[in-house]
């Protein structure tokens, strides 16, 4: 017979990040876009046309995390496969009927419309991990190599994406699943060489792809292609110097009219020039301040379920942030992935907040270690893996009914 337990409430701290993030993403997008819609026939020459679309994203994107952070870890793990094997078919499916836009075959095109299946793939990536890596001693040394199916898996995932020629996701689902197998407890030995391996492959990919040669061109030299490849990153880099310690003003800021992608993968640019060295870092405050929400419950939860959950989806996120900054900056070459909750995109705003649907719903069983498990689950099982980078937590006989979460040791 299965034990229902009662959910605490989310992590409201968290909530309200996302919440403020989302509205500042769409007071940005209509920034960075009014001027150029009442040029373009394409948007009805409406300053509103890409607001109106990036607000009703939204509002399917917090439907969307209010529901998904009602689950229970058991539906979650009911649909995990089917959405995994539906991430499959539709990342199999783009490659054949797909659009290409930046050299990447990674969109399909409904009506006015783009759906980008690889933000169905992250969310995928992040339940399968999270259901697998939590079995008991999948590390064990004296086990089976349990741990190479699910690598192999996710390798698949990655290789259809980068079929797509879409190197900047494939990056960031790598960088996820060795967080991911981190957690769990994966030698480091072996987790050193993966990401060795990972690291050769892409500087191989991007000599032989020719739109990651161009990229990796004006990065190095952006001056130098100033009319070409480099165009925008000039352009991003004066915006940035611009806007100073201060910035020139909400809405005054002049590279936006320049920048073809002001209001998707350079937004963080039309930020820093209007809102200064000061808005930058206060979003990126923003963003590490997600991130220490998200590793708390990671820390907090009862559960290793619940703990690798929570740990996938603030990798994803916080990753992906740090990318897109980076290339803003020119830390590193363009890359194609947005800013989470700030640049405009329907498929990516929808499933960023789908997936913080998911850590709401960790941070609500951060009190419940075994909610709901198979009754074919045997009591020896139920055990966490001693090898886990996790915390474990112990339940108190006494009033409180519950203790603080600690960390222990690695046993190999």
């Amino acid at each position: 017979m299965r034990r229902q337990e009662n959910l605490v409430g989310p992590d409201l701290y968290l909530l309200v990040t996302v919440l403020v993030l989302t509205t500042a993403g769409v007071m940005l997008v209509f920034d960075a876009s009014y001027a150029k819609a009442a040029d373009f026939e394409s948007m009805n020459r409406d300053i509103y046309y890409l607001v109106k679309r990036q607000a009703l994203f939204a509002l399917l994107g917090l439907a969307c995390m209010t529901i998904v952070s009602r689950f229970r870890f058991n539906w979650l793990k009911a649909i995990t496969l089917p959405i995994l094997g539906l991430g499959y078919l539709l990342l199999l499916a783009v490659l054949v009927v797909g659009h290409t836009a930046h050299g990447a075959t990674s969109w399909f095109r409904v009506g006015g419309f783009y759906m980008q299946p690889s933000e169905l793939a992250k969310l995928a990536v992040v339940l399968f991990l999270a259901g697998v890596l939590s079995t008991p001693k999948m590390f064990a040394q004296r086990a089976p190599k349990r741990w190479v199916v699910p690598a192999l898996v996710c390798f698949g995932i990655i290789l259809l994406v980068v079929a797509e020629r879409d190197l900047g996701t494939a990056v960031l689902l790598g960088a996820v699943c060795l967080a991911m197998f981190f957690a769990a407890g994966a030698k480091k030995i072996s987790l050193i060489f993966a990401v060795l391996v990972a690291f050769l492959t892409v500087a191989w990919m991007m000599c032989i792809l020719p739109h990651c040669r161009a990229r990796v061109r004006a990065w190095l030299d952006p001056w130098a292609y100033r009319y070409g490849e480099g165009y925008q990153i000039v352009h991003s880099l004066s915006g940035l110097g611009t806007g100073g310690l201060q910035g020139v003003g909400l809405c005054k800021g002049r590279e936006k009219f320049y920048l073809p992608a002001a209001s998707t993968d350079y937004v963080f640019s039309t930020l820093g020039e209007e809102a200064g060295l000061l808005g930058g870092l206060t979003l990126l405050g923003m963003f590490v301040f997600f991130t220490w929400r998200g590793l708390n419950i990671a820390h907090r939860s009862a559960s290793c379920y619940g703990s690798l959950l929570a740990t996938g989806v603030t990798a994803l996120i916080s990753i992906q942030a740090i990318i897109n900054i980076a290339v803003v900056t020119s830390l590193i070459p363009a890359t194609g992935l947005p800013l989470p909750f700030i640049s405009y995109g329907g498929s990516s705003l929808v499933a960023t907040l789908t997936a913080v649907g998911l850590l709401l719903a960790a941070s609500r069983h951060v009190n419940i270690s075994g909610e709901e498990k198979d009754s074919s689950e045997s009591s020896n099982n139920r055990r966490r893996n001693r090898g886990t980078h996790l915390s474990r937590a112990k339940h108190s006989t006494g009033s409180s009914g519950y203790r603080s979460l600690h960390r222990t040791a690695v046993h190999r």
